[in-house]
């Protein structure tokens, strides 16, 4: 079996990027889960404290954590992240962390929390990737520190010009195919992009109003697998988009797709309140 999966991924390899993928990693489509982790790439590690809304969701193999997707800090009791993060999952399948800077290094700012509930958006939908947003109870709430802090939701239907400034973050890999993923989170700027000029590159259907994309026409910079569920944010610090697909990672003409948070505002303080 396991033979067989191999042998799918180096077929979306080969046809990279014509196929879309969300970004989760190759240990978890090993196992027979088509979860696909983006990661960072053309960006530069971050200063430790300089994300603390960031979030590790891991699975804890053979006594260790093994990091698959990113998500964010609503706040004390909650987070946020992809659909596709929390799809077939149970909440004991996994921890998050908080707090996390260098995954190599327990400095005794993390804070791991066990997951009491996922709560899917009810509209998601795994072939489309429509909806793709996902938001996890925390069985215990969290310390808010300078290390641990909340990511501030957008208005509700909140859009964006053409070149915004944003931020991605992330653990995931540092290069398209890359097997491996950093210790240290990473960032890199990417500029928001008007919806005609995705629908452009994917196809009319392919990016729905509730997408929003960024990235630039020569590439060289994207989220990538790993980064699945992880934050994109703007100048004003404000929530804008959940890490969600792409056409490979950082290809010329193919900027990344996020899950446009301001579409969901109300559903989070529905949920949530």
């Amino acid at each position: 079996m396991k033979a067989i999966v191999l042998a799918f991924c180096v077929a979306v390899a080969a046809a990279a990027p014509q196929m879309v993928l969300p970004r989760l990693p190759l240990n978890l489509m090993l196992k027979g889960n088509v979860r696909m982790i983006p990661y960072i790439v053309g960006g530069a590690e971050t200063v430790k404290g300089e994300v603390p809304f960031q979030l590790s969701l891991a699975d804890n193999y053979f006594g260790g954590l093994s990091h698959f997707c990113g998500g964010s800090v609503l706040n004390e009791k909650w987070g946020i992240t992809a659909a596709h993060c929390c799809d077939g999952s149970s909440p004991g399948d996994f921890v998050v962390v908080a707090g996390e800077h260098d995954r190599s290094v327990d400095d005794g700012d993390e804070q791991q929390v066990e997951v009491n509930k996922i709560i899917m958006h009810p509209d998601y939908n795994a072939w489309t990737i429509y909806n793709d947003i996902c938001l996890l109870e925390f069985a215990t709430p969290l310390s808010m520190n300078d290390m641990v802090q909340g990511l501030p939701l957008p208005a509700q239907m909140q859009e964006y010009e053409d070149q915004t400034p944003s931020t991605v973050t992330g653990w995931g890999t540092l290069s398209s195919g890359s097997g491996s993923l950093p210790q240290v989170l990473h960032a890199v700027n990417v500029p928001i992009v008007t919806d005609e000029y995705c629908r452009a590159a994917y196809g009319e259907s392919d990016v729905a109003d509730h997408m929003i994309c960024a990235g630039v026409p020569e590439g060289g910079v994207d989220s990538c697998q790993g980064d699945s569920g992880g934050p994109l944010f703007g100048a004003d610090g404000a929530h804008i988009g959940v890490v969600s697909w792409g056409y490979g990672c950082a290809y010329a003409g193919y900027p990344g797709v996020y899950t446009q948070v301001s579409y969901f505002v109300d559903w989070i303080n529905m949920i949530t309140a």
